[in-house]
């Protein structure tokens, strides 16, 4: 049976830095860490976590992949999740996939090699299905969240075509017509929100002008596209479906001098802190409904294998809400 020791040599680095790379605490490379993962898989080691988990017998570790590190929406989500998991003894350990596949797998393996009892992961676009299957069908716990990707999977969703549709029609209702929809490009999400955004327009029996939808995957640049959208176009309203978006919007707003909602209406998907702060109408998650179901489902596949029974995958789709502040302007 290999030992770390053997894992070290193969992988040419010492015993001290395997340790490292099992112990999130520690910061190794992704060079190192692809090293030590490989080695750890032709050698078929199992490492005794760092912690010595035998030791806590009692709790339960739970490996959470996150697509985006900055991102305030998995912020306030993470917070609700930790809250419930420690009310249920749980341990979260989070990590970060950065939407890539090959860092996806990565932490499969290390949350593996750890001996994380269950992993709630977002799905990275093109990940390692063969690899997910196979953990799949050992039965290891798993719970994905806001993608579809893997059908026999327990599944969290929210209604991103409803979140949309609520916002556009809220500004509709207010006497909007000519709303701009601003998104960063996300196919898995995107299409949802683009048509709650158009049903909204359908319903209303109003036309909607495919310059009206604005798609970028440039953060960095997104304000002076923003702003030159809104020079030309002149929307009275603008509904922009994603935070990192929202805050080029806000900014390109206050250097155009346009005020809030005077010279033009604004709401944004997710209700974060800031537009709080400013008063700001968004589409809001139920954060804490999902750490409750994510502890649920978890919970119901522990017993499950401890019962030897099996149940068909659970899909679970939540409504957002509208929070209604004073960033809508009414048109009469």
């Amino acid at each position: 049976m290999s030992n770390i020791k053997d894992v070290a040599k193969l992988a040419g680095v010492s015993v001290p830095t395997v340790y490292k790379v099992f112990n999130p605490s520690y910061y190794t490379s992704s060079k190192v860490r692809k090293k030590v993962l490989d080695a750890v898989r032709e050698l078929n080691y199992t490492h005794k976590a760092v912690q010595k988990k035998e030791k806590q017998t009692a709790k339960k570790v739970i490996a959470i992949f996150i697509d985006e590190i900055l991102n305030p929406f998995y912020e306030a989500m993470i917070l609700q999740i930790v809250k419930e998991m420690e009310r249920h003894d749980y341990v979260p350990m989070v990590m970060y996939t950065f939407n890539n596949a090959r860092i996806e797998r990565q932490n499969f393996e290390l949350a593996i090699a750890h001996q994380c009892d269950g992993i709630m992961f977002v799905p990275a676009p093109n990940g390692d299905r063969k690899y997910v299957e196979h953990l799949i069908a050992k039965r290891y716990p798993l719970v994905q969240l806001f993608r579809s990707v893997y059908k026999e999977l327990d599944t969290i969703m929210i209604d991103d075509e409803l979140g949309t549709y609520l916002a556009a029609q809220h500004l509709i209702q207010s006497g909007h017509k000519r709303i701009m929809m601003i998104s960063k490009t996300n196919p898995a999400i995107y299409i949802q929100r683009e048509m709650g955004f158009t049903q909204a327009f359908k319903d209303a029996k109003l036309p909607v002008e495919d310059d009206w939808i604005y798609i970028t995957n440039y953060v960095d640049c997104a304000k002076e596209m923003i702003k030159e959208k809104i020079c030309r176009h002149q929307p009275t309203a603008i509904l922009s479906t994603g935070e990192n978006i929202s805050i080029n919007v806000l900014q390109a707003l206050v250097e155009m001098k346009l005020s809030i909602p005077g010279d033009i209406s604004l709401v944004i998907y997710d209700n974060v802190p800031w537009a709080q702060i400013y008063g700001i109408t968004t589409v809001a998650h139920p954060y804490e409904r999902i750490g409750q179901l994510i502890v649920e489902l978890l919970h119901h596949q522990f017993e499950s294998i401890l019962q030897e029974s099996s149940d068909s995958p659970s899909r679970l789709v939540l409504d957002p809400t509208l929070e209604a502040r004073n960033s809508v302007k009414i048109i009469t």
